[in-house]
């Protein structure tokens, strides 16, 4: 059996020129979206521009500043919710609303980190910057 069969896996596309996993980032993302498809999805689409080219250690980072930003947001927009209810209530629950999606939002993400460094390990072949 050739070494096809014995890696296993899915194989990733060669760039000649480059060492695996040592393309650049704007070679990494054409790859990515390559594997995507046309069916896919905005969301999907988005996902792969964003992580594709990125080492793990990045979208680790940038996950985390993301999630970060969502939690200030959403301590925020409480806060202000709370000083809103003596100017008006309509604007109030409004503003809780924000920041319960806010909460959420922040919910998902960190939910996700291990599944976008996998990604990101998945387009880039778990290159390290």
């Amino acid at each position: 059996m050739g070494r096809k069969g014995k890696r296993g896996g899915r194989q990733q596309q060669r760039v000649k020129g480059f060492r695996p996993g040592k393309e650049p980032p704007h070679l990494q993302k054409q790859q990515a979206k390559a594997q995507l498809g046309k069916d896919a999805t905005w969301s999907q689409k988005q996902t792969v521009e964003a992580l594709a080219g990125r080492s793990p250690e990045e979208v680790q980072t940038m996950v985390g500043r993301w999630a970060l930003g969502l939690l200030v947001a959403a301590v925020t927009l409480g806060v202000l919710g709370v000083v809103l209810y003596r100017w008006s209530i309509i604007a109030a629950v409004v503003v809780h609303v924000l920041a319960v999606a806010a909460v959420f939002l922040w919910y998902r993400l960190r939910r996700q980190r291990e599944q976008f460094v996998k990604m990101a390990e998945s387009f880039g072949g778990g290159r390290r910057s």
